[in-house]
């Protein structure tokens, strides 16, 4: 006679889950100054929210712009995101 089929632990957060992990993005934009395009690049980042489960999109999108714009000396407006993966 065969046993119950034991079930393996997940490995993955369910949804509505808080996750207190690092996450990893890919970026790809471009940089406008004086109403020209002259820079495109990609760029990545080490993103952690400061509290588990205080994940802000905003806060994302601006330290991408803010770090692209740091290496082309530019100002962060001046970025536009035209890409952004989870990786």
């Amino acid at each position: 006679m065969r046993g119950k089929r034991q079930r393996r632990p997940r490995r993955y957060l369910s949804r509505g889950t808080a996750m207190s992990a690092h996450y990893f993005y890919f970026a790809d934009y471009e940089i406008l100054v004086g109403g020209r395009f002259i820079v495109w690049g990609q760029t990545t980042l080490d993103y952690a929210p400061a509290e588990p489960g205080a994940f802000d999109p905003a806060e994302l999108l601006n330290r991408i712009r803010s770090q692209a714009a740091n290496e082309h000396g530019v100002e962060r407006d001046e970025v536009r995101v035209r890409n952004l993966s989870r990786l």
